[in-house]
């Protein structure tokens, strides 16, 4: 029998939802501002609608919907590659948005291993990260990404390096929050402490020469061992050079919502804009919804963003950004993370962004 808050819940599928539902990942994103100052309830109050963040429920099958987008009438704003593995399955998932900031990408080395720079690493061990459990390892999609781009700007491949498998069993969501509170973010500081812990142990103890990382996990990562960065692919001049999991972000809908509810859609993505808005002119106060999302010391925020991160929230489709997702389904499709070969043109789509740009231009006419 489902629970109250299964995706097999009939309940939860009508046209008129009560509960919109909601994750965020730990990075820097208009949607964890949206939430955290109010903006998206104060939009959803309008109609009696409660927004709830997946963490909220006790149900590990709601959780999971943070990377099989299973749950409906829900929205996800992070990481790129679990929503592109999801519709290359067959899930019912729309992009109506993406982000980008430029964390920082490093390849990390420990400061006694004698290596000083990527083309060091040739014939070295490097880490490959997996996670047997989890069956969307964005993880190894993102090291495999970060490693490649390290050693191609050096004119170098992955038949240079000795990819050294660290496997856990651990899974993803075994790290995920206890708190059941109605916004809680499902990945809190303990969850990023924790994240490269075997690879961290590995990098220690010498069993491998080095490992990719990136934002917040690198931030942890390199406070806690000492480790030091050979390079940062953040440094790329060309977008393509950036592209990972993490650059764009992508912000994904239901695709039975957006069918059954476009304007519902459109005018949630107005309240992410708005908080984008906000955050841009609110340098301290996002700083510290971004060190809460992120499970970050306050401090350490600019350690793994740029210092102008709470201006890099806007959402868009940009051609630009579009194509650098293209780049990195062609990265996911290449080392087998997907299903098949996903139509773009279905994919995404721009309604509600123009529509969100529209009821926010209403908006402001109305306030001149």
């Amino acid at each position: 029998m489902a629970s109250e808050h299964s995706p097999l819940n009939d309940e939860s599928r009508v046209m008129n939802p009560s509960t919109l539902w909601y994750t965020r990942c730990p990075v820097p994103t208009a949607f964890g501002v949206a939430v955290e100052r109010g903006f998206l309830d104060a939009e959803l109050a309008r109609d009696g609608i409660v927004a709830r963040s997946l963490a909220s429920s006790t149900d590990n099958q709601v959780r999971q919907s943070h990377f099989h987008h299973s749950q409906p009438n829900s929205f996800r704003h992070g990481g790129n590659g679990p929503p592109l593995v999801t519709r290359s399955r067959g899930g019912r998932v729309k992009l109506i948005g993406l982000s980008w900031n430029d964390s920082i990408k490093p390849m990390l080395v420990m400061p006694d291993s004698g290596i000083a720079s990527v083309r060091e690493l040739a014939g070295r061990k490097v880490s490959l990260p997996i996670r047997a459990g989890d069956s969307i390892d964005f993880w190894k999609a993102s090291s495999l990404r970060g490693t490649e781009l390290a050693l191609a700007r050096e004119g170098m491949t992955m038949n240079d390096v000795a990819m050294t498998p660290v496997s856990t069993n651990r899974t993803f969501m075994d790290g995920a929050t206890a708190s059941t509170a109605r916004t809680a973010t499902l990945w809190g500081a303990q969850c990023m402490l924790g994240h490269q812990r075997e690879e961290a142990f590995a990098l220690v103890r010498g069993e491998v020469d080095a490992l990719y990382s990136q934002g917040a996990i690198a931030a942890v990562v390199m406070g806690f061992t000492g480790a030091v960065a050979i390079a940062d692919a953040a440094s790329s001049p060309d977008l393509a050079g950036r592209v990972n999991n993490d650059a764009p972000l992508a912000l994904t809908v239901s695709e039975d919502l957006l069918a059954e509810q476009p304007e519902l859609v459109a005018r949630c993505l107005a309240a992410v804009l708005r908080a984008a808005a906000w955050a841009a002119a609110n340098e301290r106060e996002a700083k510290r919804v971004i060190a809460a999302d992120t499970g970050l010391p306050e401090e350490l925020v600019d350690a793994a963003f740029p210092q102008e991160v709470h201006r890099q929230l806007e959402v868009d489709l940009r051609p630009e950004w579009v194509e650098a997702l293209r780049v990195q389904h062609d990265h996911l499709l290449r080392h087998g993370f997907l299903a098949a070969p996903i139509d773009f043109d279905r994919f995404v789509d721009h309604g509600p962004l123009r529509r969100a740009r529209e009821i926010l231009a209403g908006e402001a006419a109305v306030s001149q």
